[in-house]
């Protein structure tokens, strides 16, 4: 309905439309400022949307990385399993039930000789055929600990095997990270080589000019043409590649990154604290449940005590002597000891302290290189900040170079491959420069993937 009433507006009868018309229609008018509004806000929309969807931080890409690793949920599943085998563990409390059923023949069965004959009265024999059915209660009332501890060794190992695949996700981790920096760093070369590419252009139309008024010959033109090829060649590759790594992040994340402008270089600041390594972590739960494993094999050899009952129904019943069906009931309490092992436990304990000690080693072993590993990216940081300070000099001096052969290429007095050659150079002196910054970055961020020892003590 709109749309008639704006033509019927501004054509006033003619063949084209009154731009001033229109315009103040669209000012003045209040139909005019509602379409003025409704146009604002869908553009506030989609640039809000735009400038969210380009909000993907390295840390973002880690997080999501995270929730999309498939061990990340099998993490919840082993969890489940070890509460599930806790409460097993736990059942040994409740009172244990059995409904006992027997039918048996034997061919002998207790029975009394007597020479003397008594008028009246006969000598009571058990049956050979025998049935009963009985049910059996046992409720443990002291297990010297056993339980408790054997509760302690489970739920350990449960975190064991949940504290592994922490350790498999920082793996995870670095990968995203060596991806994250590798396409920000061929997306620097991309924008290097269309810059390059802009400025052969431009001096190819600069020099189809001079050309055509017969300054330079076609050779000139046609050196640069070439190179103009070349440098499309190599941004097909670096684009090629560059996608090839987008679509295996987005593997890792779970979700399409589109292109490298969505990812935001992280801040040195965000990188200053180390994160904390998982395998610390892994050692203790370990260290402990050796301890705990210790502690239980101590506590095998303590006394259980349990009472019990049994209720049942049968022939004969406790009087052996008695042929007929009968009920029975029997309540007790029952001890049970062994205070001899023959040093089992001490050979056991033995064992499971040697696997500790071994535990210590792996861990010490871990610190060190570890300690190492920062070393190194220390190193490396240190490399990059001495190249960094030089780069800005490097590329004023390389952009002098190249600005100066610009001129002496229009006068004829260079070549181009001359003039190509200072191009190239400036154009990698802008490439290391940024590449430095990043390798810094990177360097920082493998560093605090990497952890430090300091922070875990």
């Amino acid at each position: 309905m709109m749309f008639p009433y704006i033509v019927h507006r501004c054509f006033n009868g003619k063949s084209a439309i009154n731009i001033s018309r229109v315009f103040r229609w669209l000012l003045f008018s209040r139909p005019g400022r509602k379409i003025i509004s409704g146009f604002l806000i869908l553009g506030l929309i989609l640039i809000s949307g735009k400038v969210s969807a380009q909000n993907l931080t390295l840390f973002d890409c880690l997080d999501k990385a995270e929730q999309n690793f498939p061990l990340l949920r099998g993490k919840q599943v082993l969890l489940k399993s070890s509460d599930l085998n806790v409460q097993n563990i736990k059942n040994s409390w409740l009172p244990r039930m059995e409904v006992i059923g027997q039918a048996s023949w034997q061919s002998d069965v207790p029975s009394m000789d007597v020479d003397i004959q008594i008028p009246g009265f006969s000598v009571p024999q058990a049956p050979a055929d025998q049935y009963k059915v009985a049910l059996d209660v046992s409720q443990t009332l002291y297990d010297g600990g056993r339980t408790g501890k054997a509760v302690d060794v489970e739920q350990l190992a449960g975190n064991i095997e949940a504290q592994s695949i922490e350790v498999q996700m920082l793996d995870v981790s670095k990968r995203v990270a060596e991806l994250f920096f590798s396409i920000l760093m061929l997306e620097e070369q991309n924008q290097q080589i269309n810059h390059k590419l802009r400025v052969l252009v431009s001096r190819r139309a600069e020099l189809d000019a001079l050309l055509a008024s017969g300054a330079v010959s076609e050779s000139v033109t046609m050196k640069l043409q070439a190179e103009v090829l070349l440098v499309e060649q190599q941004l097909i590759s670096v684009q090629a590649n560059e996608g090839t790594l987008l679509a295996n992040l987005s593997s890792f994340l779970g979700e399409k990154v589109e292109s490298a402008s969505v990812l935001k270089k992280p801040s040195v600041e965000d990188l200053l604290i180390p994160e904390l390594r998982p395998e610390y972590s892994l050692f203790s739960f370990q260290k402990n449940k050796l301890e705990k494993m210790t502690e239980l094999h101590q506590r095998n050899r303590w006394p259980v005590l349990a009472a019990f009952g049994q209720a049942g129904y049968g022939n004969p019943g406790y009087n052996m002597l008695k042929d007929e069906f009968d009920t029975f009931l029997m309540v007790g309490l029952r001890l049970k000891w062994t205070p001899w092992d023959w040093s089992s436990t001490k050979r056991t304990t033995k064992v499971l302290e040697n696997q500790i000690r071994l535990l210590d080693i792996e861990e010490e072993t871990f610190r060190v290189n570890q300690t190492r590993a920062v070393n190194q990216f220390d190193g490396d940081l240190l490399r990059y900040q001495q190249l960094i300070e030089l780069d800005s000099e490097i590329v004023e001096l390389r952009k002098g170079i190249e600005e100066n052969s610009t001129h002496l290429l229009k006068n004829g007095t260079i070549t181009t491959s001359e003039y190509i050659n200072d191009l190239d150079a400036c154009i990698s002196a802008q490439i290391n420069k940024d590449l430095h910054k990043l390798g810094y970055l990177q360097g920082m961020t493998m560093k605090y993937l990497t952890g430090d020892k300091q922070t875990k003590e």
